[in-house]
């Protein structure tokens, strides 16, 4: 009896340590995942300076293994720009609106895996990850990623979004094209640590070659 007590104590004492540091992980990474996340954006575009609502934008996990120590997750990203009309009479989503891509993070940050659209495959080992977003970092980092240059402009900036406001670092990717300059665009990623993306916004090139506002997605909604 004694011994069932100890060995009792002893699970007990220790569960409440372990949930304490996967809690602690996930406070910490810059873009946390686990096997029910969900994070839910509402999506606008712009003309003119003017804001258009366009539809939803949805990243939730579908389904995760583990791979040579570290559990990777595959994410569906679904962009859907169906109208409220479309949505009410049962308009199908686009099947190109939906896309996946496989994640891990540690210590170190965000690692990020494509899978290819017309022959899907899981990664096959580590090594076909990017780090993406690496974490912690300073103001004006630059790296490579993907063969995409990035770079962080800000690793405090606070923003509000439906969900709330949210101190965020704020990565920026440009992909440009000098032989065919309206094609390039920049993207800007504000990652909030304990939540992930909060918010996502787009340049275009404009006439005149300034960088134009050109989409947006903020985050309203999310389960971890």
């Amino acid at each position: 009896m004694k011994f069932h007590s100890l060995l009792l104590l002893l699970v007990a004492t220790a569960l409440p340590i372990i949930a304490s540091d996967e809690e602690s992980s996930l406070k910490e990474a810059i873009q946390p995942r686990t096997a029910e996340g969900k994070w839910e954006f509402t999506s606008v575009y712009f003309e003119d300076g003017t804001m258009i609502p366009g539809g939803t934008t949805t990243e939730k996990v579908m389904e995760f293994r583990d791979l040579e120590g570290e559990r990777i997750y595959r994410i569906q990203l679904l962009n859907d720009w169906r109208t409220l009309a479309e949505r009410l009479t049962g308009q199908p989503i686009d099947p190109d609106s939906i896309s996946y891509f496989w994640e891990y993070f540690n210590e170190d940050g965000s690692y990020n895996f494509s899978e290819d659209f017309d022959s899907p495959a899981p990664p096959e080992s580590l090594s076909d990850f990017s780090l993406t977003l690496p974490y912690p970092v300073e103001k004006n980092y630059g790296y490579e990623a993907d063969g995409v240059d990035w770079k962080v402009v800000e690793v405090d900036r606070e923003i509000t979004v439906p969900s709330g406001t949210f101190a965020t670092v704020v990565y920026e990717l440009s992909d440009v094209y000098e032989d065919d300059p309206e094609n390039s665009t920049r993207e800007r990623y504000y990652m909030a640590p304990g939540v992930g993306l909060v918010r996502w916004e787009m340049d275009l090139k404009g006439e005149s070659g300034e960088w134009v506002l050109d989409m947006r997605d903020d985050l309203f909604s999310y389960n971890l």
